[in-house]
């Protein structure tokens, strides 16, 4: 093994994320539910939140899922079990609607509007330390 790959590990969180992100664009096209491949708008815009969050926490950018919605919205969801928390980052399909956030901790949650990276980058620093 190189420095290179060890300094590189093919398991990190980002390395993940971003796996998890590219497999929605190998889905079918459609089911019987509706669309499963993201729009390019949503793919474009969730990507450049994933870096951008990336680059700010590097080892402590956690790994998230990623699901397509029956409009071909983008859901990226980061979740911990102890506490009980989450942080959804929600991309729409549609490039004129906004993106927004979701945190939810216990039964108390919230949804930001207007959402940067620096604001992605701050709920999943909250969900790091709850």
């Amino acid at each position: 093994m190189t420095i290179a790959q060890s300094a590189k590990p093919s398991s990190s969180n980002i390395a993940v994320t971003l796996k998890r992100l590219i497999d929605l664009l190998e889905e079918d096209e459609t089911d019987e539910y509706g669309i499963l491949q993201p729009s390019q708008s949503a793919f474009k815009l969730a990507m450049r939140f994933v870096v951008e969050a990336y680059e700010a926490m590097g080892d402590r950018f956690p790994k998230a899922s990623a699901s397509t919605d029956e409009k071909g919205g983008i859901r990226l969801t980061w979740s911990k079990l102890e506490p009980e928390c989450e942080v959804r980052l929600v991309c729409p399909a549609d490039a004129e609607q906004q993106a927004y956030l979701y945190h939810e901790l216990g039964d108390t949650y919230a949804v930001e509007h207007n959402v940067t990276a620096s604001i992605l980058v701050q709920w999943l620093e909250w969900l790091n330390q709850a």
